[in-house]
Order: C-alpha cells, then structure tokens, then sequence
C-alpha cells in the first residue's frame, strides 16, 4: 500500500478467478476503490512521491506510473522486502531477515539497502543491518543489538544509543522500523529483545522514542517478540505501531505523546484482522491499512482520520 501526498491510496494484492490467482491494483480514496490497470506483474511493494510518481516492485520487474502509464524496467536484484519514496531519493531494502520463532543460535541480521541514482540502482554501505527506513533516519541492529543511523545526504552515519537495560544472559535487541514526526523531528522506533529460553526465545517489544542525545527505551512484556513490527507517523506527534497478535491477526499500539495505548483493528464477527502493510497521507494525519480476515473471503482496507 502507498498512499501520495494528493490523498490517492494504491493498494496491491491478488485474487481468486476462474483461472486461478490473479494479481490485483487498487486506487481509491475517502470513500471508493477501483481497480485499475497494473504494470503486467504481480506487485509486491508499492511506493509513492506524487500522483504521477508510483513505483511498483515485483520479483523481476519495477515499474513507475507517470499517471498515464506505466514504465517498465527489469529488477534484476533481491527481493524487495520495503520501498520508500523519500525527498527526492527512492530507496528499497532487500533480503532483510525476521528473527525466527524457534531458536537458532547463529541467526544473524541482514539485508541490502539500495538508492535509485539515475537509473542505476546503487548498493549503498550502511553502519547498521536497516530494517526500516522514515525520513532521514534507520531502524536495525549491529551486531545483535538495536541501533539507528541517519543519513547525511551523501552517507549513512550510525547514531549513538543509551544502553539497553539487560537481565537476561545471551540477550540480543533490534528496531525492526522507525517513524519521524514532521514537525518535532521527534523520532519514535519499535523492535524487539530476545533472550534463549529453553529451545525457543523468550523476548519483548522495544520502544524507542527521543531526539539525537535523548533518547528513551521502553520495554513492554505485551505484545512481547515482534520481528516484523512496523511504524508510521500519526501526524500529531506520535506513531502508530502495527504487530502479529499472539492469538492471530494483528494489533496495534498508538504512540501518543504522553502514553502508549493499545488496540484492535475491527473486523467481521468472529474473525481476526490480518494487517500486511501501513501506510499515512504525508502531512495529514490520515492513516490507512490493508490486509484481510483470515477466516474470510475478502481483503480488508482500514482508514483512520483526526
């Protein structure tokens, strides 16, 4: 899902048809969705500068909509795992790893960070293994442990952290996304700690919040380990973080500027809301998720307004 600063809202998916799974793009708004005609592969990531600078990601594809057309290039690079279209600067990160469930000693983070120069796509060096990406500023670790970067504009520089608190032997941390408040530069992170626990992991969700040379963790038992947690600016100084809820679908917690509050997306009776990707109207405060109901038939779109 991507939304652009015009309030289009382009949504990515698949479908089942008489001839079986067939890719599906949505563009909507407030009220309706349509779907339009995609580039002639199945998308998997999706990004946006303006109505008329939309970037589509597949296994071997790209391609930008000009709002006319689509343009198609080949992707002859990893997999495309997030894209972002920030400033002038188009960057997607590919073959980043999740934490894994059962325990596994010698996990180790990773991924590609790649910046569109022209029309070469450059791998970029970074200090820290980047999970996620807002504005000028990374979520990832180094080695086993949460850590940011920001970037210069010419380079990717590693942003000193307080110490994690640890009670725990063995214990490894990671920020799996970063949001930047646009107007406070206030940045808000979400990841995870984890320690072995028998043959598994035991962990909890990590919380950063602060500014360069203030910075506060915060360590909550609930949600507990989510390696894929992603974050978005709400637009009034806070984030929205969307997690796997332990009992199926998903659920979210809201960042506001005094507390943290959790919730549940709404979903038809009897069913768990599955969220696959977050994403806000830059400059609005309007933010939008898609994904569906397991037990269900048909995907779902939610949107939250101020």
């Amino acid at each position: 899902m991507t939304v652009t600063p015009g309030g289009a809202v382009w949504v990515a998916g698949t479908r089942r048809g008489s001839s079986g799974t067939e890719s599906l793009l949505l563009k909507g708004g407030r009220s309706t969705f349509k779907r339009v005609t995609g580039p002639g592969f199945r998308v998997k990531r999706l990004a946006s500068a303006s109505d008329t600078r939309v970037w589509a990601f597949g296994a071997s594809r790209y391609a930008r909509w000009d709002g006319k057309r689509w343009q198609v290039k080949r992707w002859s690079y990893g997999r495309v795992d997030r894209a972002y279209s920030i400033g002038k600067n188009l960057w997607v990160i590919e073959n980043s790893n999740a934490f894994p469930a059962a325990r596994d000693a010698g996990w180790k983070a990773r991924s590609t960070l790649r910046l569109l120069v022209g029309s070469v796509w450059r791998k970029v060096p970074t200090p820290i293994v980047v999970k996620g990406l807002d504005g000028k500023w990374a979520a990832g670790s180094v080695r086993g442990t949460a850590a940011l970067a920001r970037w210069t504009g010419t380079a990717w520089r590693a942003v000193a952290l307080p110490v994690i608190p640890s009670a725990h032997s063995g214990q490894i941390s990671e920020l799996t996304d970063v949001a930047v408040d646009g107007e406070t530069g206030q940045v808000m992170a979400v990841g995870w700690v984890a320690w072995p626990c028998g043959s598994s992991f035991c962990g909890e969700t990590l919380l950063l919040s602060g500014y360069v040379g203030n910075w506060n963790f915060e360590v909550r038992g609930e949600p507990g380990i989510q390696p894929r947690a992603q974050a978005e600016p709400d637009g009034r100084g806070g984030a929205w973080v969307v997690y796997d809820a332990k009992g199926g679908g998903s659920g979210f917690l809201h960042i506001g500027t005094e507390s943290v509050e959790p919730g549940a997306f709404p979903a038809p009776p009897n069913q768990n809301a599955s969220v696959r990707d977050l994403a806000i109207q830059p400059e609005s405060g309007s933010v939008w998720a898609v994904g569906a109901a397991p037990s269900g038939r048909n995907g779902l779109i939610w949107a939250h307004r101020p």
